[in-house]
């Protein structure tokens, strides 16, 4: 999960305390499900779509490195 863009450590900690342990998961999110996780990110609230945790999880599980790298910059 760290190599999602604004996922450090701390908040891969919190989200794996939270039932979240892979790129998948993430990828896999709907609205709803970005709703309740952000509400539970505490000063991080909002990373989630303001860095697009959802589409880096999409490319990365896809394998889409060209796709991620010309949207995200470099891995």
């Amino acid at each position: 999960m760290l190599r999602i863009k604004g996922l450090g450590p701390k908040l891969a900690e919190r989200l794996h305390a939270l039932g979240v342990t892979s790129l998948a998961q993430i990828a896999a999110w709907d609205d709803a499900e970005i709703d309740r996780i952000d509400a539970q990110l505490g000063r991080f609230q909002g990373r989630i779509r303001r860095d697009d945790w959802r589409e880096q999880a999409r490319l990365l599980t896809a394998g889409d490195r060209a796709g991620y790298e010309a949207r995200f910059g470099r891995l």
